[in-house]
């Protein structure tokens, strides 16, 4: 795993591949909400150096993913390190805001993708009525 500085763009990325990744497959409508909700933008990475995080931290997983089809608690380590890494509770709010969108993209939520989410969330103190919150702050100014 590289070093990252605390709340970088990188390390926010990383966690939100990491929730991409949660159920080893990557949905182009996944990628898609994040083209829409500017979230390349907002955690202030462009889209290819995205991929590039992206592509990192999944040859980071890739021998864990082998074993498995898809990322447990048993990874805990690899989670607490990433969850660490963004501190700043504005942060962890974008990353847990675009997270949500991420995990329901495809129209379901995989129990992989729901156990990381809802480990983030109580890791970072955060609830559900946080989330929706940040999701009604985004609404007003785009189109529904």
């Amino acid at each position: 795993m590289s070093i990252r500085e605390t709340d970088s763009p990188q390390a926010m990325a990383r966690l939100i591949a990491l929730l991409i990744v949660a159920d080893t497959r990557l949905d182009p409508r996944e990628l898609a909400m994040l083209d829409e909700l500017d979230a390349f933008g907002r955690i202030g990475i462009d889209r290819a150096e995205f991929m590039h995080v992206a592509g990192e931290l999944c040859e980071e997983l890739g021998e864990r993913l082998q074993q498995r089809p898809w990322l447990t608690l048993s990874e805990r380590a690899l989670m607490e390190a990433e969850l660490q890494a963004v501190r700043d509770p504005a942060k962890q709010r974008l990353v847990a805001r675009l997270g949500a969108a991420v995990i329901t993209a495809d129209g379901r939520v995989q129990d992989s993708e729901r156990v990381l989410f809802d480990h983030l969330l109580l890791r970072w103190g955060l609830a559900r009525t946080d989330v929706s919150q940040a999701i009604r702050e985004d609404q007003p100014g785009r189109d529904a």
